[in-house]
């Protein structure tokens, strides 16, 4: 599911359920926005320069004699395309 559709969602139920019991004010709202957007180093796995091209990667690791990391999405897309 789409990051940004899944943020949305969520701030979409949250305002329903604060509506139903009230008023969502803009200060709810950007607490309850900044509570569910990503946090600084929660993903540190992105920085990671991957190879997205498996014979060059197959390369570097016997090159480097270093192990071989494969990575896929659940969905069947490559690492690295959008």
């Amino acid at each position: 599911m789409n990051r940004h559709f899944t943020t949305l969602l969520l701030l979409a139920l949250c305002a329903g359920s604060a509506h139903a019991e009230g008023t969502l004010t803009p200060q709810q709202f950007e607490s309850l926005r900044q509570q569910i957007r990503p946090q600084a180093k929660e993903s540190q796995w992105a920085a990671v320069p991957w190879l997205i091209n498996l014979h060059a990667a197959r390369e570097r690791a016997a090159r480097e004699d270093k192990p071989l990391f494969l990575w896929r999405s659940g969905g069947g897309d490559v690492l690295g395309r959008t």
